[in-house]
């Protein structure tokens, strides 16, 4: 993803780049002053937010299926 760091108002975008053309365009973000993030640095950024203990357990979700398939 691609945004402009110094608007106010960013637009993300996800671009397919060549890993041959990768520096080339890398250098071209770093002139505008954009920043980019990849697919993998977007992921771990998600999972390091994610809480590590579960709101509901396992069992509780496994009942509520059930609840709903079976109409327990």
């Amino acid at each position: 993803m691609i945004t402009a760091v110094n608007n106010v108002q960013t637009q993300g975008v996800y671009v397919k780049v060549p890993a041959e053309d990768w520096s080339l365009f890398r250098a071209l973000i770093r002139k505008f002053g954009w920043q980019a993030v990849t697919r993998e640095q977007l992921l771990d950024c998600f999972v390091s937010t994610r809480s590590q203990t579960p709101s509901i357990s396992e069992a509780e979700i496994m009942d509520e299926v059930r609840a709903i398939r079976y109409e327990i």
